[in-house]
């Protein structure tokens, strides 16, 4: 299979799976809010941060050895033996620093989050032991998910994503079918917090284990040795990679899950429900463009690995066009009529439920408008100086969101914080790029950012015009998407470069 049509293979299943998703997801925010309630759903949300740093640091150390993973695997088409054996060299390390880490950060998180539960958080006291249990659930999910990571990395490195997403598309069907089943019950079937956490662990070990079992027989890389369980130079190169990762991601992390902690602080469970809906619309809006940067990461460090930086670039680029391209797909004509969708969608949406969606809108885009950057720089392996100055820039975001916040009195200052934060991360990085990887600045500049807000504005307009003469409605709701998409999709298309549109039309010739 050619680089262009695995690229396009696994775009097409990454946005498959997030289609089923955002179709499911459409129905399982609003059931678990029900089922829930307005409370028990701010808990879930809060409770839930305090494991995400360990979900977070997961991913980091799983995105380091991938890149590693990657990087052999682009060697091994000049000498194939040498490619295998250094694969199967990382993979080994990897599987020591997977199993040792969270054990160590098990001992540590248990004890203070189980405290912060039962002192620190505004939990009312009947939900405190509930709560626990919550915690205790996600906990043992965190490290299976941990343990695994070494294996799922694999699959990414080989740009098996296809397969990777079959996993996560039966258990969003799995979970989808739980959440009906769960919001279907009489009423007064009693409290659904930790049943609902019981069964959101089961779900997440089911493809952790089936990935396991089916990496371990399809490559050969993931057989490990016993010698090669510790080598000291691949631990450091592994640990500093994903010490420099997890410090530039450290402001994202307090982005997202800090800020459930400090809403919570300063607003109250309530308000924290409002940030949850935000934080899933967004993340549905974002399912493709999301689908599109982890299909090029692997194929970008590919690049990296077999000396092409031209080429590396080029797809750097790309990438850093096309995911703002499809995050403004869903997002323009949804912030359009986003206060009649979530009246749509929840019945009675949370306070500030809209005002904090566009503020993480906002967010998004400006982090997907710098995706490709990101990617190239950690394909190059240079990225000290590029993690410390974005993730500083990141982690001003939350004491500029307590000041605001606090000030303001209001939780949509601390959401206008987080937008600030994203342009001020995003901008730092793509001026760093300039001498890390050669991505010009200017370039970015003039041929993305300014004609994708030249066309948001314009299909916006557009879309924006059923709002003089006809008031909220679902026919307007619609009408409002056909405007809006019927401009942007033409505008888009002159966006691109001739060999990006070859691109698309030899994926739709594939694709009929």
């Amino acid at each position: 299979m050619t680089e262009t049509s695995r690229l396009f293979v696994n775009v097409a299943a990454g946005y498959g799976r997030s289609l089923v998703a955002l179709v499911c997801g459409l129905f399982t925010g609003r059931w678990i809010l029900m089922a829930l309630g307005q409370t028990d759903y701010g808990l879930y949300g809060v409770v839930g941060g305090l494991t995400v740093f360990i979900d977070f640091f997961n991913m980091l150390l799983a995105d380091a050895v991938a890149r590693f993973y990657a990087v052999a695997v682009g060697r091994a088409g000049r000498d194939p033996a040498a490619g295998l054996e250094d694969c199967r060299r990382w993979f080994s390390v990897a599987l020591t620093l997977h199993i040792l880490l969270p054990l160590m950060l098990m001992a540590v998180g248990y004890p203070l989050g189980d405290w912060a539960i039962r002192v620190w958080l505004d939990v009312p006291p009947d939900r405190v032991e509930a709560c626990r249990w919550v915690f205790r659930c996600l906990c043992v999910s965190c490290f299976v998910g941990m343990a695994n990571a070494p294996f799922r990395a694999m699959f990414v490195a080989k740009q098996r994503l296809a397969e990777l997403n079959l996993y996560y598309f039966l258990q969003t069907l799995a979970n989808f079918a739980f959440v009906l089943w769960m919001v279907t019950r009489p009423a007064g079937s009693g409290p659904w917090l930790v049943p609902f956490a019981a069964w959101v662990m089961v779900i997440r070990l089911g493809p952790d284990l089936m990935i396991v079992a089916r990496a371990a027989l399809a490559f050969p890389e993931c057989r490990p040795r016993f010698r090669w369980l510790w080598d000291a130079a691949r631990v450091r190169a592994l640990c500093a990679f994903a010490g420099w990762n997890l410090f530039g991601a450290l402001g994202w992390l307090l982005r997202l899950q800090g800020m459930a902690v400090l809403v919570n602080r300063l607003f109250g469970p309530v308000a924290n429900a409002g940030l949850s809906v935000a934080n899933t619309v967004s993340f549905h809006c974002g399912n493709l463009a999301t689908a599109l940067t982890t299909a090029f990461t692997p194929a970008i460090a590919n690049a990296r690995g077999a000396d092409d930086l031209g080429h590396m670039r080029e797809l750097a680029y790309r990438t850093s066009k096309l995911a703002p391209l499809l995050t403004l797909l869903f997002l323009l004509p949804l912030a359009l009529e986003l206060p009649y969708a979530l009246n749509l969608w929840l019945d009675e949406p949370p306070p500030d439920a809209t005002g904090l969606a566009y503020c993480i809108f906002a967010a998004t885009l400006l982090e997907r408008l710098s995706a490709g950057h990101l990617i190239a720089v950690n394909a190059n392996g240079r990225i000290a100086r590029y993690q410390a100055v974005t993730g500083g820039a990141a982690i001003l975001t939350l004491p500029l969101a307590a000041l605001l916040g606090s000030l303001a009195h209001n939780v949509l200052a601390a959401g206008v914080a987080l937008a600030v934060g994203s342009a001020a991360a995003s901008l730092a990085g793509v001026w760093l790029a300039r001498g890390l990887v050669g991505m010009g600045a200017r370039r970015w500049l003039w041929r993305i950012v300014l004609p994708l807000t030249g066309i948001s504005l314009t299909a916006a307009a557009v879309g924006a015009l059923p709002h003089l003469w006809i008031a909220p409605s679902f026919g307007r709701l619609c009408l409002t998407t056909l405007l809006t998409e019927a401009t942007f999709l033409p505008l888009s298309w002159f966006l691109l470069t001739a060999s990006e549109r070859a691109y698309l039309r030899a994926s739709l010739r594939r694709l009929v």
